[in-house]
């Protein structure tokens, strides 16, 4: 890895974030022009993690105050939302918004302090928005299934219900952390936190059973069923499994919910690696071609491969988290990252596809030009949408990451 890059592009992802934090107190997904200028809690709150990596906490603060404030009076936060915290939904609900809003809250109050120190912690922050947590936790705990224990969603981190409509794993784990943080946060505070920590626990326990198949050696993306309250659950319509691989299916380690080093966690993440390491233009991909869901054509995305790269980091490899990060360094373009890489080649063959299949929203057409148009393109790569902000957000995590685990060995 070129380690001058790698500090460059470190520092353009912290002016990234700055950037594109509205004044108000939203990180834009993307910046005002492009594809994706609103905020959307599910990036919002990883770039919230990124600007806690990278010393951010003003930043972190006042993204967290923008995204309580805008919760809807049920505890849910909508799927996006404007500048002014209005809601600009136009998909189902993302319950794995709740998750990580509360997660990344529970990250900003461990890095103030904690439990731990309690000059430093910033308890005022979460007693003004405790009853904002509380709605918050009861709104997933509605959402779950008392047969299986499982938090019940319709869309996920992919925003396709056609494998994501269930009991999805990176809802479920987004969801069962945020829960956990709750606890953590309403203990310092000196509240009862002994029915929601028994629920994170049953949904926990759930997760690493009924998620995860030995014979596969791997967690699965997720169990298929149409309604929340199916009860039996084996008579519901959409009744099935799915077990391909997905990238998210890291997500009980990437929350925490498990060791790095379990077992469960590295034998799942070899099996993504095998299937999902793009063999062409390295990377990771997040799930496999065959979906036929590959928005900008099938390819690689940095912010899943960042996500790895802080794995093998946190199990001591560091020639994997070498060529996890320093792939992603290396497609940087002027230290701005996108939202994913395609070929020429994929790229046209999803044109014809959706196109054929008349499928191609009309959305996609300023996306379409702006790939074609970019540099990249003449070295025959499709760079999809550029800068993306949750990328940005993943790398200050991972370099992060990265040099206080091998710093003796880069100086």
């Amino acid at each position: 890895m070129n380690k001058i890059e790698a500090l460059k592009l470190y520092e353009n992802s912290i002016k990234i974030l700055k950037n594109n934090q509205h004044e108000k107190g939203g990180f834009y997904a993307s910046p005002p022009g492009t594809r994706y200028p609103f905020i959307y809690p599910r990036d919002h709150s990883i770039d919230i993690l990124g600007a806690i990596a990278g010393g951010l906490m003003d930043e972190a603060k006042k993204g967290l105050e923008f995204m309580l404030k805008s919760q809807k009076p049920s505890g849910e936060f909508s799927q996006r939302y404007d500048v002014d915290g209005n809601d600009a939904s136009y998909k189902d609900l993302q319950i794995d918004g709740n998750g990580l809003i509360l997660f990344a809250l529970g990250k900003y109050f461990e890095a103030t302090g904690g439990s731990f120190f309690e000059e430093m912690a910033d308890k005022e922050f979460v007693l003004k928005h405790w009853e904002t947590i509380e709605k918050a936790v009861e709104f997933i705990l509605m959402n779950k299934n008392e047969e299986v224990d499982l938090i019940h969603t319709i869309n996920s981190i992919h925003e396709y219900p056609a494998y994501e409509h269930g009991f999805e794993i990176y809802a479920n784990s987004a969801c069962c952390a945020g829960i956990f943080a709750a606890v953590k946060m309403g203990q310092a505070i000196d509240k009862d936190m002994s029915k929601w920590e028994s629920e994170a626990v049953t949904i926990k326990e759930a997760i690493l059973t009924r998620m995860y198949s030995p014979r596969r050696r791997s967690f699965i993306k997720c169990i298929r069923v149409k309604d929340k309250s199916s009860n039996p659950i084996g008579y519901d319509a959409f009744a099935s499994a799915v077990i391909d691989v997905d990238a998210v299916e890291y997500a009980p380690a990437y929350f925490e919910l498990i060791d790095e080093h379990d077992v469960k966690n590295l034998a799942t993440v070899k099996r993504i690696h095998e299937n999902l390491w793009d063999k062409e233009i390295g990377g990771l991909n997040r799930y496999p071609e065959l979906w036929g869901r590959n928005n900008g054509g099938y390819g690689p995305w940095c912010h899943f491969t960042c996500q790895l790269a802080n794995h093998y980091t946190a199990v001591d490899n560091q020639d994997m988290a070498e060529m996890y990060l320093g792939w992603v360094v290396d497609m940087a373009h002027n230290y701005l990252l996108p939202e994913h890489i395609s070929t020429i080649e994929r790229f046209e063959m999803w044109l014809e596809d959706y196109t054929n299949a008349k499928i191609l929203r009309d959305s996609k057409m300023t996306m379409i030009e702006n790939t074609r148009n970019h540099p990249k393109w003449k070295y025959g790569l499709a760079y999809v949408t550029i800068p993306l902000i949750w990328p940005h957000a993943e790398y200050i995590r991972a370099y992060v990451n990265y040099m206080d685990k091998f710093h003796s060995q880069i100086k």
